[in-house]
C-alpha cells in the first residue's frame, strides 16, 4: 500500500491537474465549444434523444416522489432511499451529457 508522499504522489497530482485543465478547457463557452455540441447532437441525434428522455422521465420521478411524500402515501425511510437512487441515476445521465458533449469518458 503506498502512502501520501511516496515518488509517484507528485506525478498523480499533475495528470490530475492537466486532466482537470482539459475539461474546464472543453466546458470553457466558445464559439469552437458550441460548434462541437452542435455537431456532436446532429452525429449521434438519436443518444441524444434517448438520453434527454431519460432525464426528463426521471425528472418526473423524482418530481412525483416528492409529491407521494407530502401527501403521506410514502414514509421517510422510503423517500429518503429513493430520492437517493433518482439523485444517483440523474447525475450518472448529467456525466452521459457532459461525455458525449466533450467526447470524454469521465465517470461519476
Amino acid at each position: 500500500m503506498k502512502h501520501l508522499g511516496t515518488e509517484d504522489t507528485p506525478r498523480k497530482s499533475e495528470d490530475i491537474k492537466k486532466s482537470l485543465d482539459d475539461v474546464v478547457h472543453k466546458l470553457d463557452q466558445t464559439s469552437e465549444s458550441s460548434e462541437k455540441w452542435g455537431d456532436s447532437v446532429k452525429a449521434q441525434r438519436d443518444s441524444w434523444s434517448d438520453l434527454k428522455e431519460k432525464i426528463r422521465t426521471r425528472q418526473r420521478e423524482l418530481k412525483q416522489l416528492v409529491m407521494d411524500k407530502k401527501a403521506g402515501m410514502i414514509g421517510q425511510d422510503e423517500f429518503n432511499t429513493r430520492y437517493r437512487e433518482l439523485q444517483d441515476e440523474l447525475t450518472e445521465l448529467e456525466f452521459k451529457v457532459y461525455n458525449m458533449r466533450l467526447g470524454t469518458k469521465i465517470k461519476a
